[in-house]
């Protein structure tokens, strides 16, 4: 079996959309993979705002940006496939806006029917309602595709938005979501007019606080047993509170911040067997 699939989604860090055209080949019961092309997309500054501001927003206009979204999604994909074969499929994941599995809802933003119909190619989208309604968590997205493709990997890492983390235990494929990352980083290289810590220069200039990394470290989610998930909510509510109150600098709240998802990736991830990271 052979499929050429266009993927593309928003991470919760806004550092742009993905786009990928992928060609996977099942061979037996073993899946290989190629990248033909990947481009990350800027957000113009339109778009940010509009992203930013969403959650705020009346039911109404909410309803119009989830097709506006699409629609501008859905132009992007004809122009990043110039030149290039024609997808089976495109998986939209949209961008998430809320995620709150405890209260059974999660959206993502985009409609994909506004997708399909722009570029008149089959889309899927819409991937974690249907988890999170049968009691699930509906994230991390992408636990199978780890084990079918990274199978020779004890752990599969991805440090975005949110630090996730997927591994094989007694025959179970496990999944869940470790710490915030790039979510709270970003917003702190923000109060500093920066898009993002390139390179972590922000954050290697502080100071590591080991109170604040304290209360950090002993917030209730980390004490939680898997399966479990986070949201901008959670990262708003009780990461953003806890930096703002300790009175350090910036660079010591990144500073800070960068030693508490070190600590929680070390306390999930054991010291033998490969990580993809």
């Amino acid at each position: 079996m052979k499929i050429l699939a266009l993927g593309i989604m928003s991470g919760t860090s806004l550092d742009g959309i993905d786009i990928a055209l992928c060609r996977f080949t099942q061979s037996g019961n073993k899946w290989n993979y190629e990248i033909v092309e990947a481009e990350t997309i800027p957000y113009p500054s339109v778009w940010l705002e509009k992203l930013k501001n969403t959650p705020n927003m009346r039911a109404e206009e909410f309803l119009m940006l989830h097709d506006e979204y699409g629609r501008y999604t859905g132009k992007l994909i004809p122009e990043f496939l110039k030149g290039k074969a024609l997808p089976q499929l495109i998986a939209s994941h949209g961008h998430t806006i809320f995620h709150q599995p405890d209260q059974k809802f999660t959206f993502q933003l985009g409609n994909g029917a506004s997708i399909a119909a722009t570029t008149q190619i089959t889309t899927v989208s819409d991937f974690r309602s249907f988890d999170v309604a049968l009691g699930g968590q509906g994230a991390p997205l992408v636990p199978i595709g780890d084990q079918l493709l990274f199978s020779e990997f004890k752990y599969c890492l991805n440090i975005g938005g949110f630090a996730n983390i997927s591994f094989d235990q007694d025959g179970t494929r496990i999944a869940f979501d470790v710490c915030p990352a790039n979510i709270v980083l970003n917003e702190l290289a923000q109060q500093k007019g920066f898009a993002y810590d390139k390179d972590g220069q922000m954050g290697a200039s502080g100071t590591i606080d080991i109170s604040l990394l304290q209360k950090l470290n002993n917030l209730d989610f980390y004490h939680q047993k898997w399966p479990k998930s986070l949201g901008r909510e959670w990262a708003e509510n009780q990461i953003m509170p806890l930096l703002s109150a300790s009175g350090h600098s910036i660079e010591d709240q990144a500073a800070t911040m960068y030693e508490h998802i070190a600590f929680q990736i070390a306390n999930v991830v054991e010291n033998n067997g490969r990580l993809l990271a």
